[in-house]
């Protein structure tokens, strides 16, 4: 059973209306490649066109990904 991962923030190409936006992309490996993909079901803020078929042009830097959310017991300070 694949892991589910959440979604990494990045660049997104929209291929109806040819602009560049903000999407998730989620990695995928197969084959011993890694590709990132974008994450199905979202639709472009600019034509709500699907992205499905977009590509992933850029990740955004680290400090605009989502914070992992860590599951379990949590630390006394």
């Amino acid at each position: 059973m694949p892991a589910i991962m959440e979604g990494l923030k990045a660049r997104v190409h929209c291929p109806m209306c040819t602009r560049t936006v903000d999407g998730l992309a989620v990695p995928e490996v197969r084959l011993g490649r890694s590709r990132l993909r974008v994450m199905p079901g979202q639709k472009c803020v600019r034509c709500s066109a699907s992205l499905d078929a977009g590509y992933v042009l850029e990740l955004l830097p680290e400090t605009e990904q989502p914070a992992a959310v860590a599951k379990g017991r949590h630390r006394a300070a």
